[in-house]
């Protein structure tokens, strides 16, 4: 088990480094100079050759990306905002509790609501039950999220006033975000349960514990559930780094404080480190939460041996 998460870790280092290289070209290339992105339009050609050497932007192109690589390992230094005249690091440390946190609770949210209902669908397929709950997992895998998010403001703030519109500082001004970015991952979940339930219920060894004259709930969550896991979880764990990249819609549309927020006012501001740094922080999120649950496979299914 030791070896095994070691490998994979080891196998992050070149994902990680791809990444990096990739986002780097790209905004390398990006029209726009930082310095006068930083300086202003009526800077005089002096001031935008001190700021170019001062931040290294007037090296080759392999330069900057080996120091780049460098303060961003060693030293934890992920650039410096122009626009906001502060380090990149510290504006995403200040943002990613609150996102991490919103992604958490979606997830949660989703998992808790979609698998139960999932498995309630293959136990009871063709009803109409199955039928209600497809319709309504097709409308939220169709529906945007900013759609949605809109809705859920003119029905439950607007018109009924039972939950705020912005923030995300108490319980009752989570459930609108939480709901609003679970929606498609939940309906996701939902479909996911429902086909691998639905491909295990039919197996030989679960009529054979049907035909011991266990019950049916011993069938569905002794035998059935935990060999259906396998799907389920491999989605839950693609939608948690779904999530944390598509929080920036949801965020912008309540007005959370958030890496998405962030990102979209560096958009706005042509700010290419904070834009940098927060693609880089949800790559690597996605990737150590593909390794968690790659090693949790060999807990929730024996018959997988990690070597």
């Amino acid at each position: 088990m030791v070896k095994y998460i070691v490998r994979r870790i080891l196998l992050l280092i070149p994902i990680v480094l791809s990444v990096m290289f990739i986002l780097f070209t790209i905004l390398y290339f990006t029209p726009g100079d930082p310095a006068r992105i930083a300086l202003g339009e009526e800077v005089t050609p002096d001031a935008i050759a001190a700021f170019r050497a001062e931040h290294g932007l007037d090296k080759p192109f392999f330069v900057q990306f080996g120091n780049y690589v460098y303060r961003a390992v060693f030293k934890g230094d992920l650039g410096y905002s122009y626009a906001m005249q502060s380090p990149v690091s510290m504006e995403i440390g200040h943002r990613v509790p609150v996102t991490m946190k919103l992604a958490f609770w979606a997830v949660v949210f989703s998992t808790v609501v979609g698998i139960p209902l999932g498995i309630i669908c293959a136990i009871r397929q063709y009803s109409i039950l199955d039928s209600i709950t497809t319709l309504i997992t097709l409308l939220g895998v169709s529906m945007p999220t900013f759609w949605t998010g809109l809705l859920m403001i003119l029905a439950f703030s607007v018109h009924l006033g039972w939950f705020p519109s912005m923030g995300f500082d108490s319980v009752s001004a989570m459930v609108l975000p939480v709901f609003t970015l679970s929606g498609s991952s939940l309906a996701l979940i939902a479909r996911m349960t429902r086909s691998s339930m639905l491909e295990v219920i039919r197996s030989d060894y679960v009529r054979t514990a049907r035909a011991k004259g266990q019950t049916e709930r011993k069938v569905i969550y002794r035998h059935a559930l935990p060999n259906a896991l396998i799907p389920i979880m491999t989605i839950v764990s693609m939608q948690f780094g779904t999530l944390l990249g598509g929080s920036i819609v949801t965020e912008a549309v309540f007005s959370i404080s958030g890496i998405g927020r962030l990102m979209i006012e560096a958009i706005k501001m042509r700010d290419y480190p904070i834009i940098q740094g927060g693609v880089l922080f949800i790559s690597i999120a996605f990737c150590l939460i593909n390794l968690f649950v790659d090693v949790m496979y060999a807990f929730v299914d024996p018959r997988i041996h990690v070597k």
